[in-house]
């Protein structure tokens, strides 16, 4: 259990570091960034329990950034660096509480 345990907050904790590195990418480079933490949260067995489904939200939700303004479509649910920011700051908040209470 303590291994698990272990393996789920650094998980998280890399989580965290893709997400800040997501922020502070500029936009016209953040698909790779994006894809590379997609892949940590579809993949990683530790980030597959029920409290952290809101990640696999998260890594869907990611499909719909469209840097490019005259690529997105609006009307098909894609949103822009704004709204991006929006999702990584409020997946942030999410995370917090299971970082501090460890």
């Amino acid at each position: 259990m303590n291994d698990n345990r272990l393996d789920f907050i650094d998980s998280l904790k890399e989580v965290v570091v893709q997400l800040n590195k997501i922020k502070r990418t500029y936009a016209s480079e953040r698909s790779k960034t994006i894809a590379e933490l997609q892949n940590k949260i579809w993949d990683e067995p530790a980030l597959q329990i029920e409290e952290l489904y809101f990640l696999q939200d998260l890594a869907s939700d990611f499909n719909f950034y469209e840097p490019i303004e005259k690529d997105r479509n609006l009307a098909l649910g894609y949103y822009d660096d704004a709204r991006l920011l929006e999702l990584i700051n409020a997946a942030s908040k999410q995370i917090e509480p299971f970082l501090v209470s460890r």
